[in-house]
C-alpha cells in the first residue's frame, strides 16, 4: 500500500449557540508515494495542515474522523495515541513552518539534536546530520536563537530525518527564507525522497519549489477535498482555471 489518505472526512466541533460541528475535510484521497517529492497546494484554509496533522497523528481535539489513514503497510486509526507515539520521528518526521517551534530556546541545538538521537535510537550525530544538511558544525554549539532563518530550517530539518522516517512531511518549509536558502531546503527534501522517504510538501511557495526541480506530484486542494492529483508536468499543462490560478505565478 502506499502512504496517504483514503476517503478521510473531518469534523470539528466549535460552539456558536449551540454545540455545531464544521467540516474541515471532506473525503479526501492523497498518495504520498515513496522515494518521491508530493506537492501539496491550495489557498490559505482550503485544509491543506489539516492533511499534514492527520499524517503525524495530531488532530485537533474533538475531531470526528472518517476514512483511513495509512502508512506504508500499516492503517493508523487516527486516535490510537500509543501508536501515533511509536511513528512519530522514527517513521514520520515533520519538518515546520517555522524552527522556533522545533527547539527550545534555552538549550542549544547540539544539545537538543543529541537528546533527538537518543531517543530514535538515531545511527547518526548530531555532527553527522549537520553535514547531512549543509550545516555547519558550530552551530551545535549555538542557541536557536543565534542561527539565520536558513540555518535554524536546515537544523529543523536534520531533526526530522534524524530517525531516517519513510515519511517526511514539510508544511510551508520555505515561507520565510530567502530564494537561495529556499533552494537549499527543497534540495534537501529532494534528497530525502531520493534516499527513499516519502515527502509531502504543503507549499505556496511553487516557484521555487519548482526551481528547485525535486517536485515529481502536485496535489491541489479546494475546500477541504483533493480536487485532482496528478504528475507535475500534467498539472502545468492543466486547463482548469483553479489549477491555473494556483500556479499562475510560476515562471515560463
Amino acid at each position: 500500500m502506499v502512504t496517504g489518505l483514503e476517503g478521510l472526512t473531518v469534523d470539528i466541533a466549535v460552539r456558536r449557540r449551540g454545540t455545531e460541528t464544521v467540516r474541515v475535510l471532506d473525503g479526501v484521497d492523497l498518495d504520498v508515494p515513496a522515494g518521491r517529492v508530493t506537492a501539496l497546494v491550495g489557498e490559505s484554509g482550503c485544509g491543506k495542515s489539516l492533511v499534514a496533522s492527520a499524517l503525524s497523528g495530531l488532530m485537533p481535539p474533538g475531531s470526528r474522523v472518517s476514512g483511513r489513514i495509512v502508512l506504508g503497510d500499516r492503517e493508523i486509526r487516527h486516535d490510537d495515541e500509543r501508536a501515533w507515539r511509536l511513528l512519530r520521528g522514527a517513521h514520520v518526521g515533520v519538518v515546520p513552518q517555522s524552527a522556533a517551534t522545533s527547539f527550545t530556546p534555552v538549550r542549544t541545538v547540539g544539545a537538543q539534536l543529541d537528546e533527538v538521537c537518543a531517543r530514535l535510537g538515531a545511527d547518526r550525530t548530531p555532527a553527522q546530520l549537520c553535514a547531512a544538511v549543509a550545516l555547519p558544525v558550530d552551530a551545535l554549539r549555538r542557541y536557536p536563537h543565534e542561527l539565520s532563518g536558513g540555518m535554524a530550517q536546515r537544523a529543523a530539518i536534520a531533526a526530522a530525518i534524524a530517525g531516517r522516517p519513510g515519511l517526511l512531511l514539510a508544511d510551508e518549509p520555505t515561507s520565510a527564507l530567502d530564494p537561495e536558502n529556499a533552494a537549499v531546503v527543497w534540495a534537501l527534501l529532494g534528497a530525502a525522497a531520493a534516499a527513499g522517504a516519502a515527502v509531502l510538501a504543503i507549499t505556496h511557495d511553487v516557484p521555487s519549489l519548482l526551481r528547485a526541480a525535486v517536485c515529481s506530484d502536485i496535489a491541489v486542494m479546494a475546500h477541504g477535498a483533493v480536487r485532482r492529483q496528478l504528475p507535475l508536468d500534467a498539472a502545468l499543462a492543466l486547463d482548469d482555471p483553479h489549477t491555473r490560478a494556483l500556479l499562475r505565478t510560476v515562471p515560463a
